[in-house]
């Protein structure tokens, strides 16, 4: 049912709409009579003027070349009583200014005739008919149509009818060729402006300031839209404006070529001689010459845009450009529309002169915005590919300080830990100081003032031991064999004294092997420790010390030929060498302290074999 009636209001709608369309007359014949230069408010020439038929629409640059001034047109026409009291004429395209009279009556103008001359160009007019003009019947409408040889004069064919039906056609053109233009120069101008900014803020970015500048003399050049009036000669004004185009035009070209990084070097210099050359040469050009010389830079002009289309043609195929790519499309569609305009302009210049498609709009106004669009887009792409960008490296930068913040956490640590380390080897160092010189003095004084060998020797022992402990505090690492020169010495020393001859030997590459403070310190006791029951307990004639290492561990061999593990362990106090001695517990703790292995047996020399096996490595925690 919604649908029966939608149908049937469209269908009275446009039977309605096709009933006011029938009430107006488009005027199509008239006759012509060329007028002398004179003001907009003379009358229609009178009935024995040489008047001559006229087609319309009349373009004068093909119908009277050499008509640079003005001319009259007159339409006869019959109308019948309507309904619509109020009627009008509108003027859908002329150039450059036109009057009216209806029935000898004056009905309106586009404003001045003089220069310099109101502007109509592809402006269309609207006036409205005083009641009592237009009379039932035969009736007679006459066109002053003012022309200027820097222009190109034309009239379409007039329309009279009610002004209910012509004022929408009136502003529905107006709309077209006016507003729609200016709303996109303004948004050419913002784009020009944006650009601007953007270069002040890169200078390095001159594709900026290229496209920026273009864009702004465009905004300029379509002030010919906005103003009807303008402040010089007609003369210069069309000189200005085309002028312009050139420099626009030029300037566009350059902008698009570094824009989209396309190459085009060789034709950078031939756009800014066109910029250079065609205002100067339109400006000393006669002016009978005037839209010779200005269709000559026109094509110039449009030889250099194909020109630039082919670089960014090979800057997409060949180097797989994608901004090059939308510019292609955009300016592909711009060449074409502005090559209608051309042969508009251009067209009773060349032989045959052969109507367009579209004879009587001029379309490269429209076509421009698209390829501001085009790199309207290719800015918004690049600015997102560059946000993207800054995110994906703003997340990984974040990452970074993270990890940065967790390494100078650990680092700070470190600080401190070793800050506490250096306070602590401070005060050791001082301990070590008044050992040496309170508690060491006093153990020598002991050594010598013994009143016994055994007191004498267990004076030196814990003499030896303060100086292990004082002397291997400075360094973290030892090498074996200067150890091994220090141990040898202390042992010779003490079984000499004891009148018990000493076998040393050593095997393997120990100046290789590295000991560390713990390591030095527990072995040099555990065999000082072995060579003090060899002395006390076990009435040996002789002892064999081997050391050696395979690069792997360190053994330590302490062989005596005294009493053994024989006779119910000699020696098995607390201090003495048995197994419940605290001297061979103390072994065992060392022993498994550096992670090593202490064996007890007999020696093949009879008496008793302590063989102490360690890892080379690391120093276990508890060492």
């Amino acid at each position: 049912m919604n649908l029966l009636r939608l149908a049937l209001f469209c269908l009275l709608f446009g039977a309605a709409a096709a009933r006011a369309e029938q009430q107006v007359i488009t005027l199509e014949r008239a006759d012509f009579v060329v007028a002398p230069l004179t003001a907009r408010d003379a009358v229609p020439p009178p009935e024995r003027a040489d008047w001559q038929p006229q087609a319309l629409p009349d373009a004068w640059r093909d119908t009277h070349p050499e008509l640079h001034t003005s001319g009259w047109y007159r339409f006869r026409f019959t109308v019948t009583p309507g309904d619509d009291p109020l009627q009008a004429v509108f003027l859908p395209k002329l150039g450059l200014n036109a009057a009216v009279w209806l029935n000898g009556v004056f009905i309106g103008d586009g404003g001045r005739f003089d220069d310099p001359i109101s502007r109509n160009w592809n402006r269309p007019l609207l006036f409205l008919v005083p009641p009592g003009t237009l009379k039932p019947g035969a009736n007679a409408l006459y066109i002053h149509l003012r022309g200027h040889a820097y222009t190109q004069a034309s009239l379409h064919p007039p329309k009279i009818g009610p002004d209910s039906v012509l004022r929408p056609m009136y502003e529905r053109e107006h709309f077209l060729r006016i507003t729609l233009n200016q709303t996109a120069s303004l948004l050419i101008a913002s784009v020009g402006v944006l650009m601007l900014a953007l270069w002040l803020q890169r200078r390095q970015d001159t594709a900026y300031a290229w496209f920026a500048a273009s864009a702004l003399v465009w905004a300029a050049q379509s002030v010919n839209l906005y103003v009807r009036d303008v402040p010089f000669t007609t003369a210069q004004w069309e000189v200005l404006i085309n002028a312009s185009f050139q420099v626009f035009s030029a300037l566009l070209m350059v902008s698009l070529l570094r824009f989209a990084e396309a190459g085009g070097r060789p034709l950078i210099p031939a756009l800014m001689l066109s910029a250079l050359l065609g205002p100067l040469t339109m400006w000393l050009a006669p002016d009978a010459q005037a839209i010779r010389v200005s269709a000559f830079w026109h094509l110039y002009t449009l030889a250099g845009a194909a020109a630039t289309l082919a670089f960014l043609l090979r800057a997409a195929i060949r180097w797989h450009n994608r901004d090059a790519r939308l510019l292609v499309g955009a300016l592909g569609v711009v060449l074409l529309l502005a090559a209608h305009d051309w042969l508009m302009h251009s067209r009773h210049l060349l032989p045959g002169g052969h109507r367009l498609l579209l004879d009587d709009v001029y379309l490269l106004h429209y076509g421009a915005p698209l390829l501001f669009l085009a790199v309207g887009l290719i800015m918004t792409s690049r600015f997102v590919r560059v946000l993207n960008e800054f995110e994906r490296l703003n997340g990984d930068l974040e990452a970074r300080v993270r990890l940065k913040h967790a390494q100078l956490e650990q680092t700070f640590a470190r600080v401190r830990e070793m800050e506490m380390e250096q306070a602590v080897t401070d005060e050791r160092e001082r301990i070590y100081r008044d050992l040496h010189d309170d508690v060491g003095a006093k153990l020598l004084s002991l050594v010598y003032r013994a009143g016994s060998p055994s007191a004498a020797d267990l004076a030196r022992s814990a003499l030896q031991d303060l100086r292990d402990v004082v002397s291997r505090s400075g360094s973290d690492f030892f090498r074996m064999d200067d150890v091994a020169a220090d141990w040898r010495a202390e042992c010779e020393k003490r079984l000499a004294e004891a009148a018990i001859p000493l076998d040393w030997s050593q095997y393997g590459a120990l100046g290789e092997v590295e000991l560390s403070q713990p390591q030095v310190l527990n072995v040099g006791r555990v065999l000082r420790e072995a060579v003090t029951n060899v002395i006390r307990h076990a009435q040996a004639r002789g002892v064999w010390i081997e050391l050696g290492s395979d690069g792997e561990r360190l053994a330590l061999r302490v062989c005596d030929d005294g009493i053994g593990l024989k006779g119910g362990e000699p020696g098995a106090g607390t201090t003495g060498s048995g197994p419940g001695g605290r001297g061979l517990r103390n072994m065992d703790a060392r022993a498994a302290r550096l992670g090593g292995v202490l064996l007890r047996r007999q020696a093949p020399q009879g008496g008793l074999e302590v063989l102490l096996e360690l890892p080379l490595g690391a120093t276990p925690a508890g060492a």
